[in-house]
Parts: C-alpha cells; sequence; structure tokens
C-alpha cells in the first residue's frame, strides 16, 4: 500500500499537486470510541467495531491533495471527515475546480490499487485489505515490530 502511495504521489506531480494524508492505520479501540461517539443517523461514516475497520488493518487511508508550489492544501467539495452529503464521492455540487480536483485524486489512487469508500470522498481503501487482520496495536508498539 506504501509504494501504490508513492506512486500516486508522483503521478499527481505531473499536476503540481501532491498527496495530503489525514488517517491512516488506527487502533481497534478508537473505531470503538468513533462509533461510539456518533449519532446512529451517520454511523455510515464510521467502522463498526464488531468487524473492525480498514484502517485497522492498515490498509485504508484518508487523504486530500496540497498545491506544490504554495504548500497549501486544495479547496475540496466537503471539509475533510465532514458527515454530509457533500462528502460523497458522486456528489454533484461544489465548484468544477472542486469537482475536477476529486476525480483526479480518485484516478491517482484507483489506478494504483484503491478503491474510493462510498460514504467519503477521502477515503480509500487497498486492494488487498482483506488479507489482514484487525490489530489494536498502539503506534509504540507497531514502532517495535
Amino acid at each position: 500500500m506504501a509504494e501504490a502511495l508513492v506512486e500516486a504521489h508522483r503521478w499527481l506531480a505531473q499536476f503540481g499537486y501532491g498527496l495530503l494524508i489525514h488517517d491512516a492505520y488506527r487502533p481497534w479501540k478508537v473505531t470503538k470510541m468513533f462509533w461510539e461517539a456518533t449519532p446512529v443517523r451517520q454511523r455510515n461514516f464510521v467502522a463498526n467495531p464488531a468487524t473492525g475497520s480498514r484502517h485497522n488493518r492498515g490498509c485504508a487511508i484518508d487523504l486530500s491533495m496540497y498545491d506544490l508550489k504554495t504548500g497549501q492544501a486544495v479547496e475540496t467539495v466537503s471539509g475533510y471527515d465532514e458527515m454530509s452529503d457533500r462528502a460523497y464521492p458522486e456528489y454533484p455540487g461544489g465548484s468544477s475546480q472542486q469537482r475536477w480536483l476529486r476525480g483526479l485524486l480518485r484516478k491517482a489512487l484507483e489506478d494504483r490499487g484503491f478503491k474510493v469508500n462510498s460514504d467519503e470522498w477521502w477515503h480509500f481503501d487497498y486492494k488487498d485489505w482483506n488479507r489482514y487482520p484487525v490489530l489494536d496495536l498502539s503506534f509504540e508498539q507497531l514502532g517495535r515490530r
């Protein structure tokens, strides 16, 4: 997955953009906290701890892009982690530039083995996520592996 992300980042550079990573691996206990803190009507935006998250497997990434010249994040259709209709990858609103950037990000990742989440334009799962176990390791524990 990491190699595919580097390839996507390099591909985007020809358009003047780079990847801005918001979230990747997270321990299972964090998924459980998110689930419990999220209102039932918005739980489509968080993973059910009963099955674990693809983030818990180290096979999901939440990201957007930044402008290589300015170092500033690009303007997106919705905010990162915004729990609204604007988060959907097929949401028709926003400006044409915002939609183009969303499509560019999606192409960069999907061409390299990722699939966009149906509820979040910024969330991508790597192709073989189901081969990995759900982990509840802290970052310190991962560093010792």
